[in-house]
């Protein structure tokens, strides 16, 4: 099991990680579309969808917390 600050440390390294994989794969699809490659288009893409899923899944862990709180309090 983790405890807080490990899931704190992990969502905020999800959110570092999906943040620099969206912009890196937004710098990739633009050079790329810029030459005309195809693979380049595509693994831009994979960088760009799986950091919106990182991001995506690192506010999930805080969201959980805040409903499960305001449930028990409200």
């Amino acid at each position: 099991m983790v405890n807080e600050r490990g899931r704190l440390v992990g969502g905020y390294l999800m959110r570092l990680i999906g943040g620099l994989a969206v912009i890196f794969g937004l710098l990739m699809l633009f050079s790329a579309l810029s030459r005309g490659d195809i693979i380049g288009l595509v693994l831009g893409g994979v960088f760009v969808v799986g950091g919106a899923f990182l991001l995506t899944r690192s506010g999930k862990i805080g969201r959980v917390k805040e409903v499960a709180a305001t449930r028990r309090t409200g």
